[in-house]
């Protein structure tokens, strides 16, 4: 009986060290109006669930505390047959902060207008050299940015195999199926899928990698020990942005982080020395201008 015992834990740790990278809640938000059988939208729910938290994505083992925390919301705008939708899909992963109980969100994307087969009970099949579904790739991509955008805010250019993992996804997918299903073209408006990982990779965004990882691993995570110390290494990695800004003001990694920080920032400097919050505001009120307003709370708070 101890040795049953012994092989059931042994088993369970092989799990535990061999599962998925991710912790990833998916739901999906069904429309107001329903034409069809709303019960296949709790079959793709669990079944896109398993996808993204039950497949490995990465060749490094992982422990159960270890996986990044993630969600992809699937807001269903429409649904034109039985197997075909139309929707919004919002993904969001954070990162713990050390020392801290506090977790930063690290990636924060809108994606509008997608639009997805799926026939009830199917298989999710993926390969990462092979084409199947655009469903499933639309998730496998997202699955390899989440853990690149993570991973850079550990080590430096710490994401680039994801990154080019998800490079590799799009251009993967045959022709007729990127005019089907939009997004995975560079010609598809002027912020995509395609835009954003050919812009991490593009060497005239290595400032934005450089000051993802300043901003989490020389600030945030400084913060408990030093916090006068970080206040300036995270200054220091808008300044990056601020160049980025510079050279190319419609940049989709300046969105991308933004719609990620406000509230974060915001946090930091109401509670930091008065110099440091009139040097910092009119800064994130360029790159931000959306919340610019929201900033001057920074000058405010006591």
């Amino acid at each position: 009986m101890r040795k049953l015992s012994s092989l059931i834990i042994l088993f369970f740790t092989l799990v535990a060290l061999h599962g998925g990278e991710l912790n990833c809640s998916v739901k999906i938000q069904e429309p107001r109006n329903l034409s069809f059988d709303p019960k296949i939208y709790r079959t793709l729910e669990t079944a896109l669930n398993e996808f993204m938290n039950s497949r490995v994505w990465t060749d490094e083992q992982v422990l159960p505390h270890e996986r990044i925390k993630c969600s992809i919301i699937i807001n269903i705008s429409g649904q034109t047959s039985l197997t075909d939708f139309e929707s919004d899909i919002l993904v969001q992963s954070e990162r713990p902060v050390f020392n801290t109980n506090y977790s930063t969100r690290v990636f924060n994307y809108n994606d509008k207008g997608v639009k997805f087969s799926y026939q009830e009970f199917q298989n999710l099949d993926y390969s990462d050299n092979t084409y199947y579904l655009n469903l499933t790739s639309l998730m496998a991509y997202y699955a390899y940015m989440i853990i690149g955008f993570d991973y850079e805010t550990f080590v430096p250019n710490g994401g680039e195999v994801y990154f080019k993992k998800a490079q590799t996804l799009i251009n993967n997918i045959p022709a007729n199926e990127k005019s089907k299903y939009t997004g995975w073209s560079q010609f598809d408006g002027t912020r995509n899928r395609f835009i954003l990982v050919d812009n991490m990779l593009n060497p005239r965004f290595k400032l934005y990698r450089t000051a993802l990882y300043e901003y989490h691993r020389n600030g945030m995570d400084k913060m408990y020990d030093n916090t006068e110390a970080a206040l300036p290494v995270i200054y220091s990695s808008l300044s990056l942005l601020e160049k980025i800004r510079n050279d190319n003001p419609l940049s989709m990694l300046l969105v991308v982080f933004f719609l990620a920080k406000p509230e974060e920032l915001i946090n930091i400097y109401s509670k930091a020395p008065q110099t440091e919050k009139t040097k910092v505001v009119p800064l994130l009120s360029k790159l931000d201008p959306q919340n610019a307003e929201k900033y001057q709370a920074i000058l405010k708070a006591k």
